[in-house]
């Protein structure tokens, strides 16, 4: 009897502890994928992203608020070389599809209202709501019946809706991308699911599945600028040989007993491996501004529609002294309360960036050096006014601001320098000012 219950004793040990390794296995299996998952799709459509920004900025900040059919076809011509992952780019004044490159795989999108198509409106609202790029799909396009992505953003003139960029990504490359990238890290059944900006309740779309999962999957959360996939994964499973030899192998050290426990302690759990990978798009993903790579990139976009213009670089005062005091998730909360703050204030013709810290760049093409202080020292006054509530924390803040002028494109990065230099008069002068350049 007493055989019989230490035996069995032994094989639910053995469960338990190939179960352990199991389990841990699989979290650290899947931590791997997501985190690589994140990184090559934040790649792919960080391109989208740009592309669009850089149709929508040539309409905003154009005096006829327009584009020729000549520049968009040069415009666009230049992102897709630049940007292999994207597949067409749409134009789409008041919502209708009215300029697409690749002319001859998208003509027949041309005269396509989104707006009014009952597939194709909630994303596109959703676009205009939020002022933020969507991303729909996959969806069946209208000009080729080929399911893709969209990369959707609303472009507002003088703070009117103007229309819509959008990039085009088929779902056919994006497949093979994450397949491969599963594949590497041994994960042969799987299932994609993707928030669908287009179903009413944003419900869940099949993006991609292989083979066959079990019914309490392995769940992780991948996270692409605005929406959400959620990833399933089957467990694993050790095979029988790898069960007998953890059983053969209590049962030695039962019968052994000067084995030592030490040898075993590494089956029952391993800390999960972090990873920090740092992101090759331009948006800083904790306030959603542009970084500083980004505001280099979109420069290079103003050479050829820029004649003059400002740049102001903000800093949030004693921003140090509210990390010591309140720690840095208080300080996180206060960037991102702050970003969000101008970035309500700013016209949308300006672009809002930021650079580092609690350091922010605005740049204010068109726009002469004293009305620039006049922009920069409303908003400092506004901002010294506004209580920032964090985590039921109620701070106060206030900011200093260099200004410096430009007289071409070409002179933006100098008139940086000017502005930093400035900033720190502002700071040596007792913060919570603008000064100029």
């Amino acid at each position: 009897m007493f055989a019989f219950v230490l035996l069995m004793v032994f094989v639910f040990v053995t469960n338990f502890i190939v179960s352990s390794l199991d389990k841990v296995r699989s979290d650290k299996v899947l931590s791997n994928v997501i985190a690589d998952l994140n990184k090559t799709l934040e790649t792919i459509f960080n391109g989208a992203l740009i592309s669009s920004e850089v149709l929508k900025e040539m309409i905003e900040i154009s005096d006829e608020k327009s584009i020729t059919l000549k520049k968009f076809n040069s415009s666009a011509k230049k992102l897709l070389e630049g940007y292999n992952n994207i597949d067409s780019i749409l134009l789409l004044p008041n919502g209708v599809v009215s300029y697409v490159y690749p002319y001859d795989d998208n003509k027949s999108a041309i005269g396509h209202d989104v707006l009014s198509d009952e597939k194709r409106k909630l994303g596109s609202q959703a676009s205009i709501l939020t002022k933020d790029v969507i991303i729909i799909g996959p969806v069946k396009l209208v000009q080729n019946g080929k399911q893709a992505f969209i990369v959707r953003r609303t472009i507002k003139t003088d703070n009117e809706f103007w229309g819509f960029t959008s990039s085009i990504i088929y779902l056919e490359s994006m497949i093979d991308v994450v397949d491969d990238l599963l594949s590497r890290h041994g994960v042969n059944n799987y299932v994609v699911l993707g928030y669908n900006p287009d179903c009413k309740g944003g419900g869940e779309k099949l993006i991609s599945s292989k083979g066959s999962i079990e019914a309490s999957p392995l769940k992780g959360e991948v996270s692409v600028f605005n929406t959400r996939w959620e990833l399933s994964v089957s467990k694993s499973n050790s095979s029988i040989y790898f069960r007998t030899f953890v059983f053969i192998s209590l049962l030695t050290m039962f019968i052994l007993v000067f084995l030592p426990i030490k040898y075993f302690k590494k089956y029952q759990g391993s800390e999960k491996q972090k990873f920090i990978f740092e992101s090759e798009a331009h948006t800083d993903f904790l306030t959603g501004l542009l970084n500083r790579r980004g505001f280099e990139h979109r420069i290079k976009t103003f050479h050829s529609v820029v004649d003059y213009g400002s740049v102001a670089i903000f800093d949030i005062d004693f921003f140090k002294k509210i990390n010591d005091t309140y720690g840095h998730d208080i300080g996180d909360g206060i960037l991102v309360g702050f970003a969000n703050f101008c970035r309500e204030q700013v016209s949308d013709k300006y672009v809002l960036s930021r650079s580092g810290g609690e350091e922010f760049i605005l740049l204010m093409p068109s726009t002469e050096i004293e009305q620039a202080k006049e922009v920069c020292d409303q908003l400092r006054l506004l901002i010294s006014k506004e209580n920032f509530f964090v985590e039921e924390r109620c701070l106060s803040i206030t900011m200093s601001v260099g200004v410096a002028g430009f007289r071409n494109a070409e002179e933006i990065k100098s008139a940086l320098t000017l502005a930093d230099k400035a900033l720190y008069r502002a700071k040596q002068s007792g913060r919570d000012r603008v000064c100029v350049s």
